[in-house]
């Protein structure tokens, strides 16, 4: 009888060990793998972006869904106010 409630008592304790903390942790630290390497990738493809603008490289841009007329990109043009430091 004894043992029979040791052996309960002790995968009970298992279970509880690998559902409250193993898994929980593990998925965790699965979640933040992604966004890591999410991030990462990210990053790399600005810093390819950017190096293509410093060497003069065209980049070429996927189209969209939504494509904007020759009217409204002439719009978006007169909207643009040059910039001008002030100094004091």
């Amino acid at each position: 009888m004894v043992k029979i409630i040791f052996w309960a008592l002790l995968a009970y304790i298992a279970y509880r060990f690998l559902f409250g903390f193993v898994l929980p942790v593990s998925k965790a630290t699965q979640q933040v793998r992604r966004q890591f390497k999410a991030a990462q990738e990210d990053m790399e493809s600005r810093m390819r972006e950017q190096q293509g603008y410093r060497t003069g490289d065209t980049i070429v841009e996927e189209p969209t869904a939504t494509h904007q007329t020759a009217s409204a990109q002439k719009d978006i043009r007169k909207e643009y106010i040059d910039f001008e430091e002030v100094k004091e």
